[in-house]
């Protein structure tokens, strides 16, 4: 719940520099966020490391009602005071009788969004405790992110792994305890090979939730629901 997140962050940090180099951590392009119930944005391409943006749009509604929007062919983040400079900045307020026009070739603003919240990490939720993920997953939901049920699945996990844990011992107490031809190994080699297949199972739901409507509670609790059942029998078994 709390200790998992720390050394999580640092193994996928690992994994994405030395073993999925190709693949980016986060979303570069075409991103396009919901900061909080007025604002919404958009970045046709956002470099993470040089900290700026391209075509970029900002939309501020009032209920239904759009009351003006920003637009820069490039934004650009200041680490050194956390603002952001616009190039080519046009203003549009709209107006019931006529629409308003502020135009610069440059202009230095703040926004009430930051980088993290731009473009999050893919593994971002892996890495915060259990009441930093519910706040996280809240804020998403309503900025409108597609990236949801991943979210979802993480949360429900810290709860469903544990019971893995449990059962999949049951299971291999239950198939040590079982006197068969061939010894321990026979056995060993059974204990193996259901914990692969739970792996596999577990790893295809979530997968299944992640990319899809599937729901991820299902996801996450299907496969123990299922071993469950398995470590019960092989338990009355083997006392027999």
């Amino acid at each position: 719940m709390y200790l998992a997140p720390m050394a999580s962050k640092g193994f996928n940090e690992f994994i994405y520099k030395y073993i999925k180099k190709s693949k980016k951590d986060r979303t570069q392009t075409n991103v396009y966020r919901q900061i909080n119930d007025q604002d919404y944005i958009y970045v046709s391409y956002f470099n993470v490391k040089d900290k700026t943006g391209e075509k970029f749009t900002l939309e501020h509604f009032n209920g239904n009602q759009l009351e003006y929007k920003i637009k820069a062919d490039k934004i650009v983040f200041n680490e050194a005071d956390s603002t952001y400079t616009l190039y080519k900045y046009l203003k549009r307020i709209i107006n019931s009788n006529e629409d308003i026009l502020e135009s610069k070739a440059k202009k230095d603003t703040t926004f009430s969004f930051d980088l993290e919240d731009l473009t999050p990490v893919e593994y971002i939720a892996e890495t915060l405790n259990y009441t930093e993920l519910n706040s996280f997953i809240e804020r998403e939901k309503k900025r409108g992110s597609s990236n949801i049920n991943r979210y979802e699945v993480v949360r429900y996990k810290r709860w469903s792994l544990p019971i893995s844990a449990y059962i999949l011992t049951i299971i291999a107490v239950a198939v040590s305890s079982m006197k068969r031809r061939g010894g321990m190994g026979v056995n060993l080699a059974i204990g193996i090979g259901i914990g692969m297949i739970f792996i596999f199972f577990d790893k295809i739901f979530g997968t299944m939730a992640e990319q899809s409507d599937f729901s991820p509670i299902v996801a996450t609790w299907f496969p123990n629901l299922v071993f469950a059942i398995l470590a019960v029998y092989l338990l009355r078994n083997a006392k027999r």
